[in-house]
């Protein structure tokens, strides 16, 4: 799945600081989740909602509909974070999170570069409909899930 046809070019919404335009902002929705989860660096902080790209909100609630129906969703500890304009870990290149495309959970046992420790029907839940694991990377990322590639 090429992103920007999916996503559109964050470039073009570049501010001069390197921030996103809010019309890049605009893009980003809330989608609810099947339950409340912590925050996984503020487990004080519970979220209801995740932060996506509109492009893929009918995807998302897809996929936790899924988990939900399938019991999954209680092997999910943590929300460890979605949209977030940032780059990729040691790299230039936008992270797909900068796109709204990608979903963290259960961080603390699932780090980068570990084999982590997420459940399999998550796994296969995300994958059978679309979604790419990071688990199967060349440097495992197993907290993170995205829907399209860079």
């Amino acid at each position: 799945m090429e992103i920007e046809g999916l996503y559109g070019d964050p470039q073009a919404f570049i501010r001069d600081d390197g921030t996103p335009s809010p019309l890049w902002e605009m893009r980003m929705c809330k989608v609810d989740l099947p339950g409340p989860l912590p925050l996984g660096w503020k487990p004080s902080v519970v979220v209801k909602t995740a932060r996506l790209n509109q492009a893929i909100a009918g995807e998302a609630e897809g996929v936790f509909r899924a988990l939900s129906k399938a019991g999954l969703w209680d092997y999910i500890e943590t929300f460890d974070g979605a949209y977030c304009w940032r780059a990729q870990r040691g790299s230039a290149k936008l992270s797909m999170h900068a796109f709204g495309a990608a979903m963290d959970f259960n961080a603390t046992t699932n780090q980068l570069g570990t084999r982590g420790d997420m459940h399999p029907g998550i796994v296969n839940t995300f994958v059978n409909l679309g979604w790419t694991w990071g688990g199967t990377w060349r440097r495992p990322d197993p907290m993170h899930f995205q829907l399209g590639r860079d």
